[in-house]
C-alpha cells in the first residue's frame, strides 16, 4: 500500500484513496505519480472492471495543488511545475479506459474539484462542496473553467470561476453534474456498488466510447494549460502602479 495513495480491491472494483490527511490530501508530484501508476496498472489488469476514487478524512476530499511543493524555486517556475503535474493527472483520469467514479466526501478545492470532474461520475455527501478559489489570489484558472464547462451551465462556470463562490452538492445534483448524494457512511459502499454495475460494461466498446466522449475536453484542457502559462507570464510582466 502506497503511503499517499491507499488502495484495496472489492471484487472487480479497485478503490483508490488520496491519503495525505495532514496536508488536506493536496496533490503533489509524488501522489500524482502514484495515482497515474495505479491507473496504468488497473488498465492492464483484466480482473479490474472499474475504479472508485475517494479522499481520506472528513474535512477535505482534495485541497488542490500543494503550494508548498517546489517552494525553493522562483514562484513562476514552481507554478509551471505544479500545473504540469495537474495536467498529466487530469489527462490520466480522462484517458483511463474503464469506468471511473469519484466519491467526494467533503470539500473539493481548486485542483481537487478538477480531479472529481475528470471522473465519469461523481457521488458526494450532502455537505460536500466544490470551489475554485484562484480568482481570490489573482490567479487565472483556464483549466478549472474548462473542466467545469464540460459539465456545468455557463452561469455556474462564471459564478465559481469569476466569483470565487462555491457549489454545494445539492446544487451540483440539481444541475446534473453529480450523480447522487448519500450520507458519509454509505457513500463509498454505494459508489462501489454503482461501479460494480458499470464494470459489467467495461471493455473495448466502453473504452472507445469514453475516448470519443472525452476527445474535445482533452484537447481543450491541454490548450487551457498553455493559456494558463501565457496568462501567468502576462500578469507577472505587468508593470505595477
Amino acid at each position: 500500500m502506497n503511503e499517499m495513495l491507499h488502495s484495496h480491491r472489492d471484487g472487480a472494483v479497485l478503490c483508490l484513496t488520496l491519503h495525505r490527511p495532514a496536508a488536506a490530501n493536496a496533490l503533489h508530484s509524488a501522489m500524482a505519480g502514484a495515482l497515474m501508476t495505479a491507473l496504468t496498472a488497473a488498465t492492464l489488469d483484466d480482473g479490474i472492471g472499474a475504479v472508485v476514487l475517494s479522499g481520506a478524512g472528513e474535512r477535505v476530499f482534495c485541497a488542490g495543488a500543494d503550494l508548498k511543493e517546489h517552494s525553493e524555486l522562483e514562484q513562476g517556475a514552481a507554478a509551471l511545475l505544479r500545473r504540469e503535474t495537474l495536467l498529466q493527472t487530469l489527462l490520466a483520469l480522462l484517458d483511463f479506459p474503464k469506468p471511473l467514479l469519484c466519491a467526494v466526501q467533503a470539500r473539493a478545492i481548486g485542483a481537487g474539484s478538477m480531479i472529481a470532474l475528470a471522473a465519469d461520475a461523481i457521488w458526494a455527501t450532502d455537505d460536500a462542496n466544490f470551489t475554485f478559489p484562484e480568482i481570490g489570489f489573482g490567479m487565472a484558472s483556464p483549466m478549472g473553467a474548462t473542466m467545469l464547462a464540460a459539465r456545468c451551465p455557463r452561469s455556474t462556470v462564471i459564478r465559481l470561476i469569476q466569483g470565487g463562490e462555491r457549489a454545494t452538492a445539492g446544487e451540483a445534483l440539481a444541475q446534473g453534474w453529480i450523480e447522487a448524494i448519500h450520507e458519509r457512511a454509505n457513500l463509498l459502499p454505494l459508489a462501489i456498488t454503482r461501479a460494480r454495475q458499470w464494470a459489467a460494461h467495461a471493455g473495448p466498446a466502453h473504452a472507445g466510447n469514453k475516448q470519443w466522449i472525452n476527445r474535445d475536453l482533452r484537447a481543450e484542457l491541454i490548450a487551457a494549460a498553455s493559456e494558463a502559462t501565457r496568462l501567468q507570464h502576462s500578469l507577472s510582466n505587468r508593470p505595477s502602479v
